[in-house]
Order: structure tokens, then sequence, then C-alpha cells
């Protein structure tokens, strides 16, 4: 039987407070989404569960959906087995052949929810994306957390905010307007492009020769949230 609680619900319920797993908060945003898309997951791909604290609330709010856990190292006190519905893989989230072979094993007739809270990593997460997300069925939601790493400068890939004031000469419009693009932030800001498919053409009065990949890409603070387009195919 379907839960009949949110998300948000099981997670005040079981947060433990470890710095590694999701804040409650995360939750509230994705039943808000989930909600207004009228959205139910039936095959979940995690990567990254740490302690599985949060692919136990996934499994206890949606008992009839499939997940696979994915992380780099599988711990062998991390405890699924109340919950029959979790499959726990070790993969590395770049070594792309070995996720599609997860998927090609796991979910033959295809996945609608993929959440990615691994390294949180731009190149790495990228990686992870190309791999996964032609897998994933149109319709489905592909969700990248915590991308502000990319804003620190003390992470492994992340820079200090650069703030990149417009400037004119002789009366010309800039035609580039530079961003801060370091790490996760440069991953996210590049999903822009596959939402803009019909626009990325040579001239506005070229007739459109790309699909939008993403039908709509939603942004706030740690999380990015994917819709990816109804009119894709996954990749069998």
């Amino acid at each position: 039987m379907p839960s009949t609680s949110s998300l948000l619900e099981i997670a005040q319920r079981t947060y433990s407070g470890d710095v590694g797993t999701k804040q409650p908060l995360y939750y509230q945003r994705y039943d808000a989404f989930f909600r207004n898309h009228g959205f139910r997951p039936t095959g979940i791909l995690e990567v990254g569960v740490h302690r599985g604290e949060s692919t136990k609330v996934f499994a206890a709010a949606f008992p009839n959906a499939k997940i696979v856990a994915i992380d780099l190292v599988r711990y062998d006190d991390v405890d699924f087995s109340k919950f029959p519905n979790i499959i726990y893989v070790e993969a590395n989230q770049t070594d792309a052949t070995s996720l599609r072979q997860v998927m090609q094993r796991e979910f033959p007739s295809g996945f609608d929810l993929v959440i990615d809270d691994a390294s949180h990593i731009g190149a790495y997460s990228r990686a992870t994306f190309d791999a996964v997300f032609p897998h994933l069925s149109p319709g489905g939601i592909y969700i990248v957390e915590d991308w502000g790493t990319g804003y620190f400068d003390d992470f492994i890939d992340g820079g200090r905010f650069q703030d990149y004031p417009l400037s004119f000469h002789d009366g010309n419009i800039p035609r580039r307007l530079p961003s801060h693009d370091c790490g996760m932030v440069g991953f996210v800001k590049s999903l822009v492009d596959m939402t803009a498919g019909p626009d990325i053409r040579a001239k506005m009065s070229d007739p459109p020769v790309h699909q939008a990949q993403i039908e709509t890409l939603e942004f706030s603070p740690a999380i990015c949230i994917a819709l990816k387009a109804r009119h894709s195919r996954p990749t069998t």
C-alpha cells in the first residue's frame, strides 16, 4: 500500500542530525515539486547514500518503488533489511560503464527519479548526469543536491564568488555576460543549455533543429531539479 506520510513527515521522525545526511527542509521542497507535477516515482536511483538515511525516507514514503542506492563504498553496517524495495550497490559515480550496467540490470523497464547526493564535485556530477540522464524516462525528475559547493574557496573544485560587472565600450553591447562557474555551479548552469534546445540555432530566422532535453529547470538554495522533456526517449 502507498504511504500516507509525506517525505517531510517521515524525515522529521527519523532525522539523525548527521552532518552527512540531508536536512528535513530538502524533503519539503521535494514534496511540493512532486505534488505540483502529480509525480509519484516507481523507480529511484540515488547516487551517494552515505549512511542510507535519506534512502530509507524515500523507501518508506514510496514502498512500491524500486530504489537502487549507489555509493563509492558499500558499508557493511548500513542496514536496509527492513526495506525490501532497496538494492544497495557499490559503484563509482564517474564510471559510466558500471552505471549503465546497473541501470540495465535493475531498471530494464526504465526509472523516473534520480537523486545525485554524491561527491558534489562538478566534473564528477556531470559524468554521472551524462551516463544516467539518457536512461531516465520521459517526464522523469533529476535532482542535483548541494550545488552551492562551487562557491566555496576551500572545496576541491570550488572558488570564491566572482562578480563580473558589465563593461560597455564605445556604445557596444557586451555579447557575453560572464558568471561564476566553478564546480557544481558551472555544472547546474550548463543544464540551462539543455532546456533551451529550440533556441540553439545560428540565426533567429533559422528553423529549430534541436529539441529541449529538459522541460523545466528549477533552482533553489542547494537544490536543482530538472524535469526531463516528455518527448525524449529513454536509452535501452
